[in-house]
Formats: C-alpha cells, structure tokens, sequence
C-alpha cells in the first residue's frame, strides 16, 4: 500500500486519556508490583478508557510550545503535524500520579513528606507550561479509619496538601489490604475525572484561537484547530462533542484553495477527517449518516487526481478510502447493525479493489523505466515528515508553484520508481477475497463469481498459477450452465495458461477439449494451435508455449514438460462437466427385445473441432458386464492420435471428420439372468492416446446428450439405421434402457366345449395342444379355470375347477401334427 494513502496507527485506534504512573519499583517491590498490575491487567469493558504507562519519576517529557500571543504575521506551513496525535495519547499525559509509601502515624513524618513534596516538584518541573493533572497516592499499610474519625489523619493530609502544593482531591490514600482490586477501580475513577478535566480545558486553549485567525492567511489553521478540538473531545470520551468539531474541520477542508502542488496533503487531511466522522457515526448507531458523508467525500475527491504523472498516489488513495469504510461497516455489523443486500460492506471492498486495479495500470503506463537512476535521497524522510501528506523534497511550502522545478521532477521520478517495486496483485487479492466473502454472505452468487474470476486473474498475475487455476475451475461450471460463452472462453484461456505453466496434464487436455469446441469464442488459428497442442501431448510431447508468457515462468514450464514424458499418464475426463470438442449419443434399437433375439446397440458420434481427430478405442459399459466383449471397439487403423488425416475410412476405425456424424454399431445376444429384466447403458468411453504414454479417457454417463449446453436430448424408442445411410444428428433419439422379455412359446391350445351345462350335470372339454417348436416339450403342466363373472358360478364349483391336471405326464413331439389327447393316449378330459 502506498505510504500516501496510509492511516497512521494513533487515528485508527479509539484514543483514550494517558496516565502515568511513577514511584513504583516494580522489579523488586512486590507491593509496588502487586499495584501495577491491579491497574493495568484485565482491563474489562466496563472499566473507565485510560491508557496507564509506568515511568521514572525524573522522566522527560515533551517540552511545550510557548504561548502565541498573536497571529498576525503567521503563515502555516501545514495542515496537521504527524507526531500530534501520537504525542497526545502516548507521550503527554493528562494525568501524572505519584505514589509514594506513608502511614499517617510514620515516625519520620516531616521528612517523608519533605522528600515527597521534592518529587511532586520534579515532575511539576518535567512538565512546565503544561496543563497536566499531578495527584499523589500515599501507600499505606493498614487500612484507613472512617471519615472523620482520625483528626491527626485529617491534620497531617492538609499539611501535605500545603507541602506540595497540591489540592485536597489530588491527594489519595491506597491501603495494603485484600481488597486491593476495588480500591484501584476506585482511583481509576477519580484519575479518569482528572483526565477529563485536562482534556476540557485543553479543547478550550485550542478553541480560543480562532479569534485570532483570518480566512485569507489562516485557512490551513481553521482545519488543525477543528481537528484538535475534536480530538480532545475525543480523548474525554465526549464523542457527539467530537463528531461536531470533526464535521466542521471536513467543511474547512471543502474550502481550501486546492491545486496540485498542496491536492496531495488536503485529500490525506480530509481521508483522516472522514474516517473519524463515519467511525463515529456507526458508533453513534446512525448509518445512513456514515454513508452520506462517504459519498459526498468521494464524490467531491474522486476527479481531484494531482500531479498528472503520480495518478497512481490518486487510486492508492481511492482505494484505501473504500477499504476502510469497508471495514468499519462490517465491524458495525459483527456490533449489530443490520444489512441488506443492496447495501453491504462487499460493495466497498469491490470499489477498492477496482482502484487498486486502476493504480497498477496506471503504474505500468506511467511508471516506465529511466534511462537515468532515479535520486532515492530525494525520498529520505519520506516517513518522517513534518505534516502529514506533504512531500519530502519540498516540507512546510504552500505556493502554487514549486520552489524548486528541478528537485520536483527528480522527486516525481523517484516516486514512480519505488512505485515500480510495489506487487499490486497482493494489495489487490485481499480486496476481492474480503468481497467475495461478504458477497457470499448476502446471497449474491453472480458478483461472487465474478470477483472469483477477478481473484484467479490477479493470482495468475502474482505467478501463484495454482491458486489461479484453483478458482478458475470453481467458476467455470456456473458459466457452462448459462452458457456464457466469451466469458468461458476468456477463463479457459487464463486457466489453459496456468494448466501449461504448472504441467497439470489432465487440466490442459480438458482446457483444449473445450476450447477447440463449436462454442468456444476463439479464432479458428487459434482452435487449430490449440488443437495441434492437445494431439502433441496426447503423443507424449510437450506442447508449444501459450503466447503472451513471461521469459522466466516459460523456461519453467518447459522443464516441467519435459518430466511429464518420463512417465505414462492415463486419466478420465467426465464429460458430462464440459463443453466437449466431441459430442456423443447412444441408443438401443427398439424398447423391448425377446429372450432369443438380438440387442441391437448404436452410439453416434460427432466432432466440431477444426482437424480431425483418431481416437484409440471405444467402450460401452452396460449393467452386465458379461456384454463388454460384445460392446468394444478398436480403431484398426493405429492410435495414433496426432494423426489429422487419412485417405480411406471404414466402418472399424475410429477417425472423425469435422462435422460429420458417425455411427457405430453393436449386436449381442442377452444372457439368461437379464430375461424379464432390463439392460442399462452405464457410460460411453472413447480412449484418446495410448496408455503406454498418454492417455485421455472420455467417459459420457449413461447414453450422452447434449443436456449441459442445450436442451434435452430426444429420448424414445428408434429403428436401426442400414450402414452407411446418412441421418440427421438432431433427431437421433437416446434410449439407455431395453426390456428383455421371455420368448413367446411356439404351442398352440385350442379347447372344444359345447354348452349349455345343466345344475349338477358333469361337463365334458377336450383341450387339443399343437407343438410348433423345433423340439420336443417335457414337463407339460395344464390348467383350466373358469371365468368368475359367468352366472351360476359359486364358490364351491371354483374350488372344484380351479386347478385340473393330466393325471400323467403329458410329452409332445415332433412332427409338427395335432395331438388329441385322452385318458388312454396321454390327453386330459375333465367332467
């Protein structure tokens, strides 16, 4: 992050009142160790805001500035000074406390009190001209009486009031005993009132200067002003006081007298002066105010750039302001604030991240490489300096022009070159990672993708290819079911660069597949290269350089493909999850087929490719395994699969031209466990390459379709198609799924009968069984029935009829001739 759009720690952090506490040998008293830490550790919620430092009694501390009786001849050189707010929270304190060891009955009263009054004088001394609270602790050993009770107590505590010249309600007494927690809290209290005390009075010495001010010299000192008194009002905890004075230091600000040479300080000024209004606001549980007052901030700085060649230090800035508003708001929201999904932090963080872009860019387009070394000691002090947001080379200047146009051109050069050294993917990838999160949060799936896309980008521009690749392959899918093809094809072309530069084999063969695909928004040079690529590696060779690689990651590359083909590399590509270069269908020819007949099975294929492609082997896989001899196929011709041409084609081989669907068929006769049964089709794989080097399994789930990128495959019953008769691709129907059924017997039954039957007469049929097999039938079994519905019918003649059976074995032969059966010839005949 640039140092010009930095907050410094003491703005960011909540200020609260410094106390020092001196007089306390914490190394070799445990008393005095016992007291620091009742003061200092677990410092809960709900104990007074004070920061406690332990300092030497002859401490040093900042001198300070004598009096201004006027201001009439005096031209500010700045706005805010950077060590001010620091030195008020860390090293001007608005209490001092002295603690000291005296019992009121101790034998050496006078001289005790004598040494302590020398020390209040001492630290009085420290702190000349300041407006610092002195109060003085006595440590005691046994605990103090009731009020009133003690009269030599009473005595001795005024006359040490008039020693060191202090008042009574500075004067506290702090007894050794158990209860060593709740005395502290106690005296914190009473610190904390002391401190308010220094603070209120400070705001007011600060507010008693705009008498003396006029807007035509003064107007950099109506800002400091506000901002001091804002502060201190701050430091006393009086934040609705504070946000007041801040608010009008923001309007001081909006009217300066802006240009390029002084645009730099007045925008870090005014990021300071807006942080504190919004931070204050959401603290305030008004957040409608906190995005009002971000919006008019940067609707009224976003066009004030600066210095035309450091427009990069504009988009730092830009950034780090919605960065930061950013993070106020969600730490409103983990306090309770509700949001919605128009309006949430996810949006700021995007913005940020966006001018963080724009800063790189402008880095590469302005930041060129000079001829002449750059004078980096124009740049010293560069964190260091007097007032905030000014430039090293030319501190405390408020003209128009620069002082000296020499020393700011060798500065701007300066800049630009350690602007150079800055990686933005890292200042960039954090942004979007806090964006996405908080998209994610509110239900916004489309932005999150797109900030993902954004993050794979910028980690491939950091050369962290595996990240990039990581998140680029989390996106895709979304954007294949909505068929969003420029922006697939523009993160398959990052993602087949980052596959190519890490050597992932299996990601760059699916990355060309889709890329080569009729979809793909790609050249057809580019097609052609990419798809001369996939055959080189599916041959086992590396494949050329993606254009547009650095020197350095390439030669990495190059090393990493040449390990690849030490070895075999065999994988499955689910195809079902990609925009394919080859599409496939697979059919059964009819919906049911007899236990003796023949499975009739055809796949299609077609390929939209540029060249032709060779595959090595096709398999079909169905839910009996017993079929897989019946359902293979391997191309007769060789596999090799760079081949991109062939003068003659037939039915066995597996070349594919562009375009043209071809048919493939297969023919097997069903086992008997799947009679009654069905038979599935399980996947379609065709092999690509060799497995002895590399090898691309294809595999299709089920019968293939186009259902990812259109809609749904034609599915239903079909014909078979002649060899060789062309057909239409779209209306080739899928059907996964055969019925097997039994075969239907070759026996025909006639039943002779003449009616009517009379009530108990018994009723003569003669059954006459004709067998048309080309065999003989054994284990005959015969039964009648009598229809229920027939009028007379009752439950005792069904009993009776039900079941009749031959009473011995019934055989038939061949030939083919009528059979009439009767008692004595092996027939049936039932009264």
């Amino acid at each position: 992050m640039s140092w010009a759009s930095e907050l410094p720690p003491e703005l960011l952090c909540r200020p609260v009142g410094l106390v020092v506490l001196t007089g306390l040998d914490t190394t070799y008293n445990a008393v005095h160790k016992a007291v620091w830490d009742a003061f200092c550790n677990n410092r809960r919620p709900d104990r007074v805001p004070l920061h406690f430092r332990a300092l030497e009694l002859d401490h040093v501390y900042p001198k300070a500035k004598p009096k201004r009786t006027s201001y009439e001849w005096y031209i500010p050189k700045g706005i805010l000074k950077t060590g001010w707010m620091k030195k008020h929270q860390n090293e001007v304190p608005a209490v001092v406390v002295i603690f000291f060891d005296l019992d009121w009955d101790d034998p050496m009263w006078k001289e005790r009190q004598m040494e302590c009054s020398t020390r209040v004088e001492i630290v009085r001394n420290s702190l000349q001209g300041r407006g610092t609270k002195i109060a003085v602790v006595l440590l005691q050993k046994s605990a103090p009486l009731p009020p009133g009770e003690d009269q030599g107590a009473a005595e001795r505590a005024s006359s040490f009031c008039s020693a060191c010249d202090i008042s009574a309600k500075s004067l506290y007494v702090l007894p050794q005993t158990d209860h060593l927690l709740g005395f502290t809290i106690r005296l914190e209290n009473a610190f904390y009132e002391l401190a308010q005390s220094y603070h209120h009075m400070e705001a007011r010495k600060v507010k008693s200067h705009k008498d003396f001010l006029n807007r035509t010299t003064h107007q950099l000192l109506f800002v400091r002003h506000q901002f001091k008194t804002a502060f201190f009002n701050e430091l006393k905890q009086d934040t609705h006081t504070a946000i007041k004075h801040y608010k009008q230091a923001y309007g001081h600000i909006l009217e300066q007298r802006m240009h390029d040479t002084n645009m730099l300080e007045i925008k870090t000024i005014a990021g300071f002066v807006n942080y504190k209004i919004c931070r204050l606001s959401f603290q305030h549980n008004v957040p409608l105010d906190a995005i009002a007052q971000f919006r008019k901030h940067i609707d009224f700085f976003k066009n004030r750039v600066g210095i035309p060649e450091l427009a990069f230090e504009h988009s730092a800035w830009m950034s780090r302001q919605f960065q930061l508003f950013g993070d106020l708001f969600d730490e409103a929201i983990k306090l309770g604030l509700t949001a919605i999904q128009t309006q949430h932090p996810g949006f700021y963080y995007q913005q940020a991240a966006n001018h963080a872009i724009f800063r790189k860019q402008l880095c590469h387009g302005l930041c060129v490489d000079q001829e002449k070394q750059p004078n980096a000691a124009i740049l010293e002090g560069l964190e260091h300096l007097d007032f905030y947001g000014q430039r090293s080379w030319r501190q405390g200047h408020q003209s128009i022009e620069p002082p000296d146009p020499q020393k700011e051109k060798e500065g701007i050069i300066a800049l630009q070159a350690l602007e150079r050294k800055v990686d933005h993917c890292w200042i960039i990838i954090p942004l979007l990672s806090s964006a996405v999160a908080q998209f994610r949060k509110y239900k916004s799936p489309r932005m999150k993708r797109y900030l993902m896309v954004q993050m794979g980008e910028e980690y491939f521009h950091a050369k962290d290819f595996s990240k990039a690749l990581m998140l680029l392959n989390k996106v895709t899918w979304d954007y294949r079911m909505e068929q969003w093809w420029p922006l697939l094809t523009s993160i398959l072309e990052t993602s087949l660069k980052c596959a190519y530069l890490t050597a992932r084999v299996q990601e760059y063969v699916a990355n060309c597949m889709e890329l080569i695909c009729k979809n793909s928004q790609c050249s057809l040079d580019t097609k052609t290269r990419i798809q001369m690529n996939l055959l080189q590696v599916l041959s086992h060779e590396g494949p050329s350089s993606e254009p547009g690689l650095d020197q350095k990651c390439m030669e990495q590359a190059i090393k990493a493909w040449s390990e690849f083909k030490a070895k075999p590399h065999v994988f499955t590509i689910e195809m079902q999850g990609l925009i394919p270069f080859i599409e496939c269908k697979a059919r059964f020819v009819g919906e049911t087929v007899p236990a003796d007949g023949e499975v009739h099975l055809e796949v299609c294929f077609r390929v939209t490719c540029p060249l032709p492609v060779r595959f090595s082997k096709l398999r079909i896989q169905l839910s009996n395994p017993r079929y897989q001899q019946n359902c293979e196929l391997t191309d007769v011709r060789g596999t090799n699969a760079a081949s991109a041409s062939r003068e003659e084609s037939d039915s066995d081989d597996l070349h594919l031209e562009p375009g043209k669907p071809r048919l493939y068929q297969f023919s097997f006769l069903p086992v008997k466990e799947d009679v009654g049964g069905q038979i599935d089709i399980s996947s379609v794989t065709l092999e690509m390459g060799m497995e002895s080097g590399c090898c691309a399994v294809l595999r299709w789930m089920g019968a293939g379709g186009e259902s990812l990128i259109g809609p749904a495959p034609v599915v239903g019953p079909s014909k078979k198609l002649p060899a060789g008769q062309t057909f239409d691709w779209a209306l080739f129907k899928v059907n996964p799924i055969i019925r097997v059924t039994p075969r239907k017997a070759l026996l025909q039954l006639s039943v002779d009968h003449q009616s009517p039957c009379l009530i108990n007469e018994f009723y003569t049929m003669t059954v006459t069984a004709t067998n048309t097999e080309n065999t003989s039938i054994h284990n005959a079994k015969l039964s009648l029935g009598l229809q229920t519905d027939q009028e007379g019918y009752d439950a005792t003649s069904k009993q009776a009829s039900s079941q009749l059976k031959s009473s011995s074995k019934a055989v038939f032969r061949k030939p083919k001739i009528p059979i009439i059966l009767s008692e004595k010839c092996q027939s049936v005949q039932q009264s």
